[in-house]
């Protein structure tokens, strides 16, 4: 038999073919990871992750992602022992912010976990009273408990939206029930919106539950006004001991007194009004007032000197933020 030079080149073409038609799934898998994986050299967390692609990061980061998550849990208080448990900030892997960093990293670097801080919604910080805020900076807090004195709220709600100023209006859940518009009015205005308590009773003469129904009655009232859900409690009176402190942390309040009282529920002259706030003024006070008729006379006083003093005014929940 004799082989002609043809066929010595046909049976070459036949073989170079089948090894090219074998071995093109892998070329165009190279070619893949080459353009659209990994960068060489490219680590997470130590661990070599060059040429993986999208979809298979994915697999790599979650099962990573594991051994990263920390589960978030509130401070507690110790009814027995009256010390308090601290809070723990949690923590979870953000993959697809991971992957993306991975995706985008250059040849040979480190990468590291993209993580998410989980805050809890009750610290330590929850467990004690505010007579006032941070004193780092000039701003301060206007606080309003209102039980009464619709006939001034319009009026003094004007003189805020003049001066661009957002104050608290701590409301007790019976007032809100009664005065819908009104709050519905103070909320749709900006403004925050405080717990005074379901009605005017004294915490301190009040069982563990009691308190919790006091506070429980005036959210479920306000909420119901206003559609916010209040943060910050300020106890009617200002009367209160470290078990109601204890009962409205856990219900995921701050309680709050305050710096300067003007004592205007007792209608004094509006410039004795502006005398306590003036002679009161540091950083980070809060200042109580009441609708009353004198405090609405001295409220554009009171906010002029505020803005040439340099003091801004905030919410408390604001100034007391974590």
């Amino acid at each position: 038999m004799i082989i002609t030079k043809k066929a010595i080149l046909i049976t070459a073409g036949i073989i170079l073919g089948a090894a090219l038609l074998f071995a093109a799934p892998a070329i165009y898998d190279v070619a893949l990871r080459a353009l659209y994986g990994v960068k060489p050299g490219v680590t997470l967390e130590g661990q070599l992750v060059e040429g993986l692609l999208e979809e298979e990061l994915y697999d790599v980061v979650a099962s990573l992602a594991e051994s990263f998550y920390v589960e978030a849990s509130n401070a507690s208080w110790d009814w027995q022992t009256g010390e308090i448990t601290p809070e723990v900030v949690g923590q979870v892997v953000d993959v697809q912010s991971t992957v993306a960093a991975l995706l985008s990293a250059p040849a040979r670097s480190e990468v590291r976990l993209v993580t998410v801080v989980v805050l809890p919604s009750i610290t330590r910080a929850h467990f004690q009273p505010y007579y006032r805020g941070p004193a780092s900076e000039p701003r301060l807090a206007l606080m309003f408990n209102v039980d009464w004195g619709d006939e001034f709220i319009p009026a003094l709600l004007e003189v805020l939206a003049h001066a661009d100023v957002t104050v608290t209006w701590f409301l007790t859940g019976r007032w809100a029930q009664q005065s819908p518009e009104l709050a519905r009015a103070i909320a749709e205005a900006g403004h925050e919106i405080g717990n005074h308590g379901g009605w005017h009773g004294l915490p301190s003469e009040m069982s563990r539950d009691e308190v919790a129904r006091l506070i429980q009655e005036g959210e479920d009232l306000i909420l119901e006004a206003t559609g916010q859900r209040p943060q910050v409690f300020a106890p009617p009176a200002g009367d209160f001991t470290e078990e109601t402190v204890a009962v409205a942390a856990e219900m995921g309040y701050k309680t709050v007194l305050w710096t300067v009282d003007t004592v205007d529920w007792q209608r004094p002259a509006p410039t004795r009004i502006i005398d306590r706030v003036l002679s009161g003024l540091v950083n980070g006070a809060l200042i109580l007032m009441h609708p009353t008729q004198p405090t609405l006379e001295a409220l554009p006083v009171i906010l002029d000197h505020l803005e040439a003093r340099g003091f801004q005014c905030v919410t408390v929940g604001e100034l007391l933020a974590d």
